[in-house]
């Protein structure tokens, strides 16, 4: 079948758009340069078994550090560090709260959890398109927890990109209004460019996420360093629902979240 002069045009725009951003890729960091990335979340979820009703209500700030260690054309290392981790819970009418600045109560489970996620430091390798490649890190902070909590978890594992960036390529060769969809196993994105510039590109994306023990229907936009990849803001909001095990019962669950980030280079 043969391609029309629209879509051969669409089809140059993607290969542009492509080769700006693995040249992009291959300058954006030098080694020493540090990014502080903040992520506040409020998050409102409701769990309910039979008759019983637990209401959760959370507000977190957490801020860390991204620190170059080595770059390469080939692509860059990072040491992240958690700075500061404030949150507070409220459930059945009490109050909880962390802030790492303050020694955690060693006999609530709950900032003994947070303590040591606080503590934990992640060294973590990426190719030129920040997808990971090896990474080294203590042990992982339970789901449980960081759901109870309202925590955003940052999903370090081979393969997936480093949270900080985006994961495609952006470049002033893409166009206002251009848009496009990303489907996996579990989730399913539509991506539209909202504006870009010289600089900066804007893009709101739509997210549904199916499969899992919660699924998720998720509205945001990000504001992204054309040079970098690195997303300097990002609002969401999302609405989740399906079941959370707490203490080892199972509750069904309806979460709505609203999450804003801001990365600054230090």
């Amino acid at each position: 079948m043969k391609s029309t002069p629209i879509e051969l045009k669409y089809i140059y725009v993607i290969i542009l758009a492509f080769a700006s951003g693995v040249t992009y890729a291959q300058g954006r960091f030098k080694q020493g340069d540090e990014f502080q990335r903040q992520v506040n979340t409020k998050s409102n979820c409701v769990l309910q078994r039979g008759s019983q009703t637990l209401r959760v209500g959370s507000v977190s700030i957490v801020i860390k550090t991204y620190k170059v260690t080595d770059a390469s054309e080939r692509g860059a290392s990072f040491t992240i560090t958690t700075d500061k981790l404030i949150d507070t819970i409220n459930a059945m009418n009490q109050n909880l709260v962390y802030n790492s600045g303050k020694p955690a109560d060693p006999n609530s489970v709950i900032q003994v959890g947070l303590q040591k996620m606080f503590n934990n430091q992640s060294i973590v390798s990426v190719n030129n398109k920040g997808e990971i490649l090896n990474l080294k890190r203590p042990a992982v902070a339970n789901d449980t927890l960081l759901s109870f909590a309202g925590i955003q978890p940052e999903r370090l594992s081979p393969g997936t990109t480093l949270q900080l960036m985006v994961d495609f390529p952006v470049s002033v060769a893409l166009k206002k209004g251009y848009s496009w969809k990303v489907t996996t196993s579990s989730a399913e994105t539509n991506y539209t460019v909202y504006a870009i510039s010289s600089t900066t590109t804007v893009v709101t994306y739509k997210t549904s996420v199916l499969g899992g023990s919660l699924n998720s229907r998720i509205n945001g936009s990000m504001l992204i360093d054309n040079n970098t990849g690195v997303i300097l803001k990002r609002y969401s909001q999302s609405v989740s629902t399906g079941y959370e095990m707490v203490n080892g019962i199972v509750y069904t669950a309806t979460r709505r979240t609203a999450v804003t980030e801001i990365c600054n280079k230090k």
